[in-house]
């Protein structure tokens, strides 16, 4: 008994020893932070409000487009802007970004994975697809590529989320570094980008992606004034 008391005393000094303690302390922390994480949350307010988003970009002649109440209430951002913008053969491009100051459950980001089946659209294809723009680091942005379908119609879209400095694709990176960036920089806003474009019936899906990657190439320089970074 003498020896297995001993052995239990020399565990808890070694415990209590860096770097255990050490580590011990900081796990402690952040589930302390974790449990109260409303706290750490800030509201970040847009750079500049959607209302001031121009309708001529380049090429690209837009018109403003107003949602019905309802949608506004179900999605709960703080601002969003939603356009039709036709380039030069009328071809259109619809635009819609949707801004949040923070997210918190029953109050965050509704991927378009989840609504464009429940307004009945088919994923055909999901993959990726990479942007004529440029990143901070040299890297061309990467964005979540869809074509759906519903009936005869096929749409081609391209969306991503502006999070933080980020640009991410998928709800599993948005809920990770959502956490993080509460704990570590008491901010949890971010955008959903969405660009959606009609596959005509005399053109072929490569002439739709070059719509998509055209009008995108003009548009997020300008998204970047709007977003925080």
């Amino acid at each position: 008994e003498e020896r297995r008391a001993e052995s239990v005393a020399v565990r808890a000094r070694g415990f209590f020893r860096p770097p255990q303690f050490l580590a011990a302390i900081v796990l402690l922390s952040l589930t302390l932070a974790a449990s109260s994480g409303v706290a750490f949350r800030e509201k970040i307010p847009a750079s500049r409000s959607f209302s001031e988003f121009p309708m001529q970009i380049g090429a690209w002649n837009g018109t403003s487009m107003t949602m019905e109440q309802e949608f506004i209430d179900a999605l709960d951002f703080s601002d969003y802007i939603m356009a039709d913008f036709r380039n030069e053969t009328s071809r259109a491009v619809n635009f819609y970004a949707a801004y949040y100051e923070s997210q918190r459950k029953g109050e965050s980001i509704h991927s378009p994975d989840t609504c464009l089946p429940g307004g009945g659209w088919v994923f055909q294809e999901s993959g990726a697809a990479a942007l004529p723009v440029l990143q901070k680091n040299g890297a061309p942005m990467k964005v979540k590529r869809a074509l759906i379908q519903k009936g005869d119609v096929k749409q081609l879209a391209y969306y991503w989320y502006p999070m933080r400095g980020r640009i991410l694709t998928n709800a599993y990176q948005m809920k990770f570094y959502t956490f993080w960036d509460a704990l570590t920089r008491r901010r949890t806003d971010g955008a959903l980008v969405r660009l959606i474009t009609p596959v005509y019936e005399d053109e072929s899906l490569d002439d739709a992606d070059g719509r998509l990657k055209a009008f995108a190439g003009e548009v997020v320089p300008v998204l970047q004034d709007y977003v925080p970074g």
